[in-house]
């Protein structure tokens, strides 16, 4: 298990109102996006975190099927213009708690309280569990105007469900935060992003769904050229609508670089339709799961990158494990089938696909689904009928089976569609193998140099460089790494610097005049230790000389302790059973004559 993981869960909400429940839930994901800001540190994602959501399960339990070895516990009680909050950092393989407070503001100081949480948590993860580069701030302010930011989380709770009511909600939710704030940069982007939903419901054709996003992701860049979530939107509408891979790309990256850190449907469609890197593209949905390992989406897309990667027998079993999570999941079951289909396990396949047909009515892709696996299986009687008589929103999915049928007339007629309606499977045309059979077709060459492709130089994204670079901007120079050891050294020889119950890495950077970022990697590199362990052995061997020194034995084991500076009986126990391989009692009996 990486010691440097957390899972954040969802916020209780204690407020007389049951509906201030998207308060709570909107403060707990905000830390998340804080504290996925951070390199080195694993952050489960939001939906795998809130699946515990009104459960009260021991964090162990927690710890165990998210695989992090903390987790963030809190409440929130909002009355008016005031919150209180209190929060709590808890191992996962003891359940011991690490850290907690209560904090007591107004609404007009949240973006410093969630920055000073999250700096918190941070700070305490890496004393405890070894050197992460923590930036200076993590959380900024989003509005001046804390009405407008009431609505934003209203809007966002909305948007995160994704269905077909609450995306129209989320859309008339963040419009009225923007009236509220002319310049509520995030709000803007989000109704971009809101608009490539409302697209894919079909409220909007392609082409004004593409264009709204757009319209509104420009409008918040022209506020703050480096918000990321409008970089990510115009990633999308370049890629999807536009078919300029490099604007696309470049977008991508901007959003990378203002602190995007999992776009995996953007960068493996890039990645498999743009660049033919199938192995990144399915690294980086095992990643995505490896984040978000109770989401049924997390599989599903991990499927998805092996199916349009030809790999299909890798496919079935994240197609399975989606459906283990949610059976009536029909997406999956869909996928399923195609897969099993073209395995040649045909009356399994069919056996999915018709239970897709009945959780669905008919809706979808469920019906071309079957279709393709009727062609597999040599079924074809019907098939040219159906799909002549059949209405399609998007004209690449009828040109896909004529493809498979080899029929390329047909499927040329159907692209010719989907190059004028701006569909955004044309940018599959490239590589993708369903196109395979018709690639010689002079239609199909004549719409390809339309679509502009490029060899595009290889962009992969290397996050163990990225880290290297962040882990050498903390690092000393060798000439300073032996003064700011000395002067450390020292420090260490103050009785009343090592026994203050509320020192820090930061409190303590402040005494030798160093960075907390520069002290927590000299700690751990240089010496070997954690933050708490480095100092922990110092209380150790003050405990120890109080212990054996006679004048003392009237005083109690564990009021030595406390003397000393242990906080807790547990972390003295522990520690000192780790550091001697004796309890406190056996030790003292062996070296006190």
């Amino acid at each position: 298990m990486n010691q440097r993981s957390i899972a954040v869960l969802p916020f209780d909400n204690l407020s007389s109102d049951p509906e201030n429940e998207y308060f709570s839930d909107g403060m707990a994901e905000e830390i998340i996006n804080a504290l996925s800001k951070i390199q080195g540190l694993k952050v489960i994602a939001r939906t795998s975190s809130f699946a515990f959501k009104g459960q009260k399960l021991d964090v162990r339990i927690i710890g165990n099927k998210l695989g992090v070895s903390s987790v963030i516990e809190g409440s929130i009680r909002k009355a008016g213009n005031r919150v209180r909050i209190a929060v709590q950092l808890i191992r996962t393989d003891n359940g011991f708690h690490i850290w907690s407070e209560t904090f007591d503001r107004t609404l007009q100081d949240i973006f410093e309280l969630q920055d000073e949480i999250s700096l918190l948590v941070a700070d305490r993860i890496r004393e405890n569990f070894g050197h992460m580069d923590i930036e200076d701030r993590l959380v900024s302010s989003k509005t001046s105007n804390p009405e407008a930011y009431d609505l934003f989380l209203k809007a966002s709770y909305h948007f995160k469900r994704k269905d077909l009511v609450d995306v129209k909600e989320a859309l008339v939710l963040f419009t009225k935060a923007t009236q509220l704030d002319p310049n509520f940069t995030e709000a803007y982007s989000y109704i971009g992003e809101t608009y490539l939903h409302h697209a894919g419901f079909n409220l909007f054709s392609a082409k004004e769904g593409f264009q709204k996003s757009r319209e509104f992701a420009q409008k918040a860049l022209a506020i703050n050229p480096k918000d990321m979530r409008a970089h990510k939107v115009m990633a999308y509408v370049h890629l999807f609508h536009d078919w300029n891979w490099e604007a696309a790309i470049e977008s991508y990256n901007q959003a990378v670089a203002a602190g995007l850190n999992n776009e995996i449907d953007f960068i493996t469609n890039y990645y498999i339709f743009i660049q033919k890197d199938y192995d990144l593209a399915i690294s980086i949905a095992k990643e995505n799961q490896s984040r978000d390992p109770l989401h049924i989406i997390s599989y599903w897309w991990l499927g998805l990158c092996y199916y349009l990667s030809g790999r299909f027998e890798e496919a079935l079993p994240a197609f399975e494990e989606s459906l283990r999570i949610e059976p009536n999941f029909s997406e999956a079951l869909r996928w399923k089938g195609l897969v099993l289909g073209y395995l040649g396990k045909f009356k399994e396949a069919f056996s999915a696909l018709e239970k897709a047909m009945t959780m669905t009515n008919g809706e979808g892709l469920v019906k071309l689904d079957l279709m393709t696996v009727k062609v597999l299986s040599g079924e074809t009687e019907g098939v040219l009928e159906a799909l002549e008589n059949s209405h399609y929103i998007d004209p690449c999915d009828p040109a896909a089976l004529y493809s498979l049928m080899n029929r390329p007339d047909e499927a040329v007629h159907f692209l010719q569609k989907g190059l004028e309606e701006k569909s955004s499977m044309m940018v599959s045309l490239k590589y993708w193998w369903v196109w395979d059979n018709i690639r010689e077709h002079a239609g199909f060459q004549e719409i390809y140099e339309k679509m502009n492709f490029q060899d595009h130089k290889p962009h992969r994204h290397h996050p163990s460089s990225q880290q290297l670079i962040i882990a050498q901007s903390s690092q000393i120079a060798d000439e300073d790494c032996e003064h700011f050891l000395q002067i450390l050294r020292e420090k260490m020889t103050m009785e009343e610097v090592v026994t203050d119950t509320n020192l820090t890495l930061r409190s303590l950077a402040e005494q030798v005049d160093l960075h907390p970022n520069k002290l927590s990697w000299l700690i751990n590199m240089k010496l070997g230790q954690n933050f708490n362990d480095y100092i922990n052995s110092h209380r150790l061997g003050i405990f120890q000389l109080k212990a054996t020194d006679k004048a003392n034995s009237h005083i109690t084991l564990l009021g030595l302790a406390y003397e000393s500076g242990f906080t807790s009986k547990s972390v003295f126990n522990d520690f000192f059973k780790k550091s001697t391989g004796l309890t406190p009692k056996a030790w003292v009996k062996a070296h006190r004559n």
